[in-house]
């Protein structure tokens, strides 16, 4: 795992000099960092609202909270974190993209992947593919009339 982030990383760092990018240049690393943005995003919101649900509760009506809390938080996790992901990239890269259809993008990706996994039944073996269809909603959301900052000037 430490040598996937060493490779993410360097190719984050040999791509600095190409501040303020055309934003075509900026979709791989919005990509790539939104989707670990995701599963990072995914299992601390699956953690604290799986935790959260259960408080108060024992036994199996416990599990049941726990369960739901962790699908729950999970795809809210995932929504938010691909979105941050996503923006981060692309203002540190110099692209003005649009906020706000960065979260939607994200939460169209992450409701497509929970929808495919429901109309399969297979809700819980769908989940690794939500933070990459949320991050690509994202990115596309983001990207939708992006221009790089220096043009503005």
């Amino acid at each position: 795992m430490n040598k996937v982030f060493a490779v993410i990383a360097a190719a984050l760092l040999a791509s600095a000099p190409v501040l303020a990018a055309p934003p075509e240049q900026a979709v791989i690393p919005q990509l790539l960092v939104g989707t670990l943005a995701g599963y990072a995003g995914g299992a601390a919101g699956a953690l604290a609202l799986s935790r959260l649900f259960t408080i108060g509760a024992t036994g199996w009506e416990s599990l049941a909270r726990g369960i739901f809390g962790a699908f729950v938080g999970f795809a809210g996790g995932t929504i938010v974190g691909s979105s941050l992901g996503v923006i981060a990239v692309g203002s540190w890269l110099g692209v003005q993209g649009n906020v706000g259809l960065t979260f939607v993008g994200a939460a169209a990706g992450t409701g497509a992947a929970f929808g495919v996994g429901i109309a399969l039944r297979i809700p819980e073996t769908i989940l690794p593919f939500a933070p990459p269809v949320a991050a690509a909603g994202a990115t596309a959301g983001f990207n939708v009339g992006a221009r790089s900052r220096e043009r503005d000037k």
